[in-house]
């Protein structure tokens, strides 16, 4: 019994140093993975843009339009690129990354659209928004299954 309780201790030294070393290979994936659609996004690519979808991967924008598959998202980002986002800027932080399994991962993104216009063509203020995606690790790279996008808002006033 003793020498079953050292083996386990032994191999749980070893194993979970290489299992937090795979974890930031792989946060740092997911980090290089953001930065390449940040920039397709400015580059306003939209076929670039849908490229980072599984061939069946789904998309619900923060106005509640759902692309399913990689070309029905192309369609959505290209509507979106040469219309009301044309010319804007996306940035983005990760704020969390949470693994499901060794290739899943829950991805959630506090992101923010610059220099878009108002139908009266006045520049409006960033558009603050959440991003959760769930990434899937395919041939040695992450890419979106499904992703949601959510607009906070602010709570309703309390009751009179």
């Amino acid at each position: 019994m003793k020498k079953l309780l050292l083996l386990t201790a032994l191999l749980g030294m070893f194993a979970l140093p290489a299992a937090q070393a795979g974890q930031k290979e792989d946060d740092a994936a997911i980090h290089q993975r953001h930065d390449e659609w940040t920039a397709a996004w400015n580059k306003h690519d939209a076929k670039l843009m849908a490229s980072f979808w599984v061939a069946d991967g789904d998309l619900i924008n923060p106005f509640g339009r759902q692309a399913h598959g990689q070309a029905e998202i192309e369609r959505l980002f290209t509507e979106e690129q040469t219309g009301m986002l044309a010319g804007t800027t996306y940035s983005g932080t990760i704020e969390s990354i949470r693994y499901l399994a060794k290739n899943v991962a829950v991805v959630d993104v506090a992101g923010e659209i610059s220099g878009m216009k108002g139908p009266d063509g006045t520049m409006a203020p960033p558009f603050k928004h959440h991003v959760t995606w769930i990434a899937e690790k395919k041939d040695g790279k992450w890419m979106a299954v499904c992703t949601r996008v959510a607009v906070p808002l602010p709570p309703p006033a309390p009751a009179k």
